[in-house]
């Protein structure tokens, strides 16, 4: 595999596992057998009710060298383990510098990774970019330069495409190569692992594909 974003021309996506450490590998292997060359999870790998997962996904990712941003369930884990004394499991100490390691974006080529909001603040992913409507997608384009923002957050596969000034939601259907031109810029919401989704970006033939785990 890969070892950073610039080198990889096939990305793995996967955001929104939820604790689910089952379809967390389910979909690593997916992606991995359909050729993806790095694998980026897009955050909430964790979930505050399922504390007993928190370090067994944690251990996944690391297993899958996957690259990771922060979400928001991510970041309330890591205050609940600030706001407790640090136990004698070294597993836990894992746990609570890799939550600590993660940064909120990840930029490389013109293409930016984030769990919702392509920003570094608290904000930013907790709001979602997706509401049913081009509202919340259209100040995205208006205040970045990214050419393709990959997120998660909201649970349901969806593609904004930037054409010409004007922007579309479009729903991706799955199994299906989806050409991003190159003079156009799209925000691809991946949807959740623990939903059976996950994605695959080519940067060589240039097509972002849905992948549906059942």
């Amino acid at each position: 595999m890969r070892t950073s974003v610039a080198e990889a021309w096939r990305i793995g996506l996967l955001a929104d596992s939820h604790g689910d450490l089952g379809r967390t590998e389910q979909a690593a292997a997916a992606l991995l057998a359909a050729g993806a060359e790095r694998l980026i999870h897009l955050g909430d790998f964790c979930d505050t009710v399922q504390e007993s997962s928190w370090v067994r996904v944690m251990q996944a990712l690391r297993r899958y060298r996957m690259m990771t941003v922060k979400g928001n369930n991510d970041f309330l884990v890591e205050t609940i383990l600030k706001q407790r004394p640090p136990g004698p499991d070294p597993a836990e100490v894992q746990l609570r510098a890799f939550l600590k390691s993660l940064p909120m974006t990840l930029v490389a080529d013109g293409l930016c990774f984030a769990h919702s909001l392509p920003y570094d603040s608290v904000r930013s992913f907790y709001e979602p970019v997706d509401d049913g409507t081009t509202a919340k997608a259209i100040p995205v384009f208006q205040s970045t330069a990214h050419r393709i923002l990959f997120c998660g957050h909201a649970h349901t596969p969806v593609l904004f495409r930037w054409r010409a000034g004007r922007v579309s939601r479009e729903a991706i259907p799955p199994d299906f190569p989806v050409p991003m031109r190159a003079d156009e810029r799209y925000i691809a919401v991946v949807g959740a692992v623990e939903d059976g989704e996950c994605a695959l970006y080519d940067g060589g033939e240039g097509t972002y594909r849905r992948i549906r785990l059942d």
